[in-house]
């Protein structure tokens, strides 16, 4: 009876008044579920203790028809006795109501006969007539009340009637009656609200007594509004989901809560209910007019029923409070209702201007996609869905599409915007369409902007002599003296960026549409870098470029632009630009986008020193694609991963490494230069220096074919220089060096030129050898890698021990101790007791998948793997899997040394380049 005191106690004094001034008539209002039955019940005990005489009702829609039908329930049974019994069973004779029905006169005997045998109970006890959902009172029955009341006087009778506050759907004629008692003095009403959230934190405190308790309330109020009987069903849910009687740290939705919904519902009237089904199927607020053509009711109608159900608790803000008591009030339909219902929502939301996705989600919900007008509606989805970050969805769709699609145009040119979204998620499985698109685009059947990503797609698995054909009849199907489409033009950037020993790429800067601006200020990026232009303007041109969205038009000018500003050595801001567009990643459900920047952020740490973090990203790249899947593309991370483990002298990792099969094709691109770098580097490592000698003039070869033997970007003389000192042949190893120096001049990457003069400075004799040293060591110093500073001083180092300057020696020692002790030892401790949240641009968060990061977020709070999987509903086991991979890309081999990784930030500063470590 929380919050139900004052009601009882105004009860107790309605029975008090009538045991000593006559009757007195008390209406319970509210709506259902507030408790008027339970009230009632409480009343009728306390009353039963104090000597009354109970007579008992209960009103419903099937019986109000019945003449005297809440009367015959008040005085049957053991109310009477002797003579009065047979009095009343003589008087309740169905022929003899009847009769009443059409007789004046027996009409007066039926009332007068049943109201006399009341009064005459009543003067030897107090009576209390209670009438639960009195609403429903029959016309004969209302009569005979009025009847008793007007002749009571000074009876000792009190009335109760509970009565259901939805007067919007009652019948006419309860409103007469009621309004026959509104302006009496004996006459009391009471409004019955919804509990309070202090009454629903009380109920909680008095059920859930656990300390966790307190926290719940809110969260109980919000999914039941304060009603009392929904509330009570999710108590009993939560209690059952915790097992009997354990504690419970959170609430439960189960079946009880499900029943619970539909009594409420099933105790309004049926325009009410379809008013729900039409408001749980919309999902959001929607117009009245809206509702009513679902619902097939006025607007004033459709206004009554919102009101209604917002006052019961079912609807909060024009829409239902949770998605379980949707989905509790469409089971009150047929699966043929549900199913129409649906089916209308998508043609009247589609009248309305509604989005594309909604239309679509409904026509899947109804079931019906056999319609042809479905598929148009479907594909229309999946594209709003794509374009606003949802990929999976958008596959789902138009795989729904194609499968009921029976026009062979359109299912091409479904196929492919299939393909564009399920790249997103996953790369092999978009391959699995290329065929079937190849031969569309080969046929003519599939052109323009249907074309360019299959097109991407298939110069990623290596597929370029399919790609080139496709493109040169695109080429030759122009109209003689046009422009290029825009489309044209990105694939044949996509393709001398990605094999640029097939076509050279043109000069200037191609049209493009406004969605792929990201080209042209590109264009303006990378000259600004390469110019060495000053602060301000690479900041205007910065900005330009990264204020773009993330979408497919401005996918590779992005990643160029990263790879520019690495190549450069702007490793910080590079750092920061990639962990962004990570994050924006994970927002756009795109963990083929996420994989590129990935390995991206790899070799970041990587040009910085950071070996473990470039491994431990390169790993998470394949990861999100795996090197079969991935085509050309596995060369960037597996080069980062292979040359990250050789430089930490893992030698079997490497060798697994390295034993992942890649395409032939790769190496006609410059992932594949990549790969011949690193694999040559780590032969070199391992002593076969011979073998690295071929990987290394492979590179000079291939770049001397695509007319790039004077980039710096490839540094592959350096790299045969350290082959060359390996085979003791010094001579070889100076020429190289000078000549990698001679290309790279006053510009091109200070690690290496500082790494080339290290090795440089070994062909040269020992007392030859310091100022080289020096100048690799200042060099290094200004690049930013930590590892290759290392190895310099290092070197430095040896060569002063070696010449007796031990001073020198010392000083040396030292700054290569700081440097190990600062980027190769272990983490410095977390601080301690501070606050358990993780946060998002985490790098370490940006290396797992969706799925690990939430179980990860778990775990570190100090949840078991059977409470997470209970949060997740997920098996046990499952969990233990995702643990299992987290600890692995983390480096990590417990509970504690996770949370140790995902706590907070140290509040040391940490050097560029370890921020993520």
């Amino acid at each position: 009876m929380i919050e139900r005191e004052s009601e009882l106690a105004e009860l107790t004094e309605a029975f008090a008044e009538s045991a000593t001034e006559g009757v007195r008539v008390v209406v319970l209002k509210g709506v259902a579920g507030t408790g008027k039955t339970a009230l009632i019940d409480e009343f009728d005990g306390r009353a039963r203790g104090l000597g009354a005489r109970l007579l008992r009702a209960s009103g419903a829609p099937t019986e109000c028809s019945f003449s005297l039908g809440i009367v015959r329930q008040l005085l049957a049974g053991g109310v009477f006795d002797g003579e009065t019994a047979e009095v009343v069973g003589g008087l309740l004779d169905y022929q003899l109501l009847a009769d009443a029905a059409s007789d004046g006169v027996s009409r007066s005997r039926v009332l007068d006969g049943l109201a006399a045998a009341v009064l005459d109970l009543a003067r030897r006890h107090p009576v209390v007539i209670a009438i639960d959902d009195a609403q429903y009172i029959d016309a004969f029955s209302q009569e005979w009340l009025i009847y008793l009341i007007r002749r009571a006087s000074q009876a000792r009778i009190l009335i109760v009637l509970g009565w259901r506050d939805d007067t919007e759907t009652c019948p006419s004629s309860p409103r007469v009656f009621c309004a026959e008692f509104y302006q009496q003095p004996y006459f009391r009403l009471r409004l019955l609200a919804p509990l309070s959230p202090g009454g629903v934190a009380e109920l909680i405190t008095e059920r859930l007594p656990e300390p966790a308790a307190p926290d719940l309330a809110a969260k109980a109020y919000r999914l039941t509004g304060g009603n009392p009987l929904l509330l009570h069903a999710l108590l009993e849910d939560s209690r059952a989901s915790a097992g009997g009687d354990g504690p419970r740290a959170s609430l439960d939705t189960g079946p009880e809560f499900e029943r619970a919904v539909q009594r409420v519902l099933h105790r309004c009237d049926p325009v009410t209910l379809r008013v729900a089904g039409a408001i749980s199927v919309t999902g959001e607020p929607s117009r009245f007019a809206l509702l009513g053509g679902l619902a097939g009711a006025e607007p004033d109608r459709v206004d009554a029923a919102v009101r209604v159900l917002t006052r019961i608790g079912l609807v909060e803000a024009g829409r239902m409070r949770h998605p379980v008591i949707a989905g509790a009030v469409l089971a009150t339909f047929s699966a043929a209702d549900r199913s129409e219902l649906r089916r209308r929502a998508a043609e009247l939301l589609k009248a309305c201007g509604a989005d594309s996705l909604t239309i679509a989600e409904h026509f899947v919900a109804s079931g019906r996609l056999d319609d042809p007008s479905a598929v148009p509606n479907l594909v229309e989805g999946a594209q709003q869905a794509l374009e606003e970050g949802y990929p999976r969805r958008a596959a789902e769709l138009l795989r729904l599409a194609y499968q009921a699609d029976t026009d062979v145009q359109r299912r091409t040119e479904t196929l492919a915007l299939l393909l564009r979204a399920e790249w997103r998620v996953d790369l092999g499985a978009s391959a699995g369409h290329l065929s079937a698109l190849t031969d569309a685009m080969l046929s003519g059947r599939l052109r323009g902007a249907h074309a360019t990503m299959p097109l991407i797609i298939m110069l990623l698995q290596g597929r370029v002599a399919d790609a080139c054909t496709v493109l040169s009849r695109m080429e030759a199907e122009s109209p003689p003296g046009s422009r290029p489409s825009w489309e044209f033009e990105t694939m044949q950037t996509w393709l001398a960026e990605l094999y640029p020993g097939v076509v050279r790429r043109a000069a200037g800067t191609p049209a493009r549409p406004p969605g792929a601006i990201g080209y042209r200020l590109l264009e303006h990026f990378q000259s600004t870098h390469h110019q060495g232009a000053t602060a301000e303007r690479l900041v205007q041109a910065d900005e330009a470029l990264w204020q773009q969205p993330l979408t497919e038009a401005n996918l590779l000018p992005l990643v160029l632009a990263l790879c520019t500003m690495v190549y450069a050595e702007r490793l910080e801001e590079a750092e920061r630009r990639c962990q962004g567009l990570m994050l924006t990643c994970l927002e756009l459900q795109a963990p083929t986008w996420h994989a590129l920047f990935c390995a991206i952020a790899a070799e970041i740490a990587l040009r910085g020193g950071s070996l473990g973090v470039a491994a431990t990203r390169a790993a998470a790249a394949l990861e999100l694609i795996p090197a079969a899947d991935a085509g050309v593309l596995a060369g960037v991370p597996l080069s980062t991963l292979l040359t990250a483990q050789t430089l930490q002298g893992e030698t079997e990792e490497a060798a697994r490494t390295l034993a992942v099969p890649v395409p032939d094709v790769m190496f006609e691109t410059p992932f594949g230069l990549f790969y011949l770098l690193a694999r040559g580097r780590h032969y070199v490592e391992r002593g076969l220096a011979q073998v690295a000698l071929d990987d290394f003039q492979a590179v000079g070869d291939l770049l001397d074919q695509w007319g790039m033997a004077e980039t710096g970007a490839f540094p592959w003389r350096t790299e045969m220089a350290a082959a060359y000192l390996q085979l003791g042949d010094r001579e070889a190893a100076a020429r190289h060096a000078r000549e990698q120096l001679r290309l790279l001049g006053q510009g091109g990457p200070l690690r290496v030129r500082g790494r080339t003069l290290q090795l440089l400075a070994a062909t040269r004799e020992l007392r030859a050898r310091p100022p080289v040293l020096r100048e690799a060591v200042d060099v290094l110093h200004r690049s930013g890698d930590k590892f290759e500073l290392a190895s310099a001083l290092a070197a430095l180092h040896d060569a002063y021990t070696r010449l007796g300057e031990a001073g020198r020696a010392r000083s040396v020692a030292r700054k290569v101790n700081s440097i190990k002790q600062a980027f190769f030892g272990e983490q410095s401790a977390r601080r301690a007791g501070a606050s358990d949240v993780l946060e998002e641009s985490e790098v370490d968060l940006l290396m797992l998948s969706d799925a690990e990061r939430r179980v990860a977020k778990f775990a570190v709070k100090g949840m078991t793997n059977r409470e997470i999987a209970g949060r997740l509903y997920l098996t046990t086991s499952t969990i233990e899997q995702h643990l299992t991979r987290i600890y692995r890309k983390l480096g990590v081999s417990s509970r504690v040394q996770l949370l140790s990784r995902l706590g907070p930030q140290s509040a040391l500063p940490r050097p560029a380049g370890e921020a993520s470590a």
